[in-house]
């Protein structure tokens, strides 16, 4: 059993895609050891990887205008992070710190590219996800800011 394509495998990313599309994906993934309190990259850096999280705990936070830290999530076993540079080729919008030993996977920009390019089919799988996966995120979002405005009003 290889262990990368059963943790690809939990990833909302790659749920749709079949074996051998998991098994060429698992072979170009690398390995990363993050200690506690490394910091795998910060706000305005230059984007080349996602990453699976293998095991331990990481911090997403981003900082305010006036440099104020805004912890936006901790994230564990299975999560992933740092796509949304491989869709509008940005910079990083936020800083990665680990929390604990952490192993994670590298997936490059670049070998995801290579990857779709000769195969279609597991590009239209990549991207329906994907866009499913933004929906929901964007429904709560909305569900969230309506929430939070009717809060406001009650208490303003």
């Amino acid at each position: 059993m290889n262990t990368k394509v059963e943790s690809l495998k939990k990833i909302y990313l790659f749920q749709k895609l079949n074996q051998d599309e998991l098994l060429h994906i698992a072979e170009k993934i690398r390995e990363v050891h993050l200690p506690p309190r490394n910091v795998l990259y910060d706000m305005g850096e230059d984007a080349e990887s996602m990453y699976i999280v293998k095991y331990g705990t990481l911090q997403i936070s981003t900082s305010t205008s006036h440099g104020d830290d805004v912890n936006l999530i901790t994230l564990g076993e299975g999560d992933h992070f740092g796509e949304l540079p491989f869709f509008d080729d940005e910079k990083r919008s936020a800083k990665v710190e680990a929390k604990e030993n952490s192993e994670l996977y590298e997936l490059r920009y670049a070998d995801l590219h290579e990857m779709f390019s000769k195969n279609k089919e597991m590009e239209l799988k990549f991207y329906k996800e994907v866009t499913h996966y933004y929906i929901r995120r964007l429904r709560k979002l909305t569900h969230d800011l309506a929430y939070a405005r009717e809060l406001r009003k009650r208490f303003a």
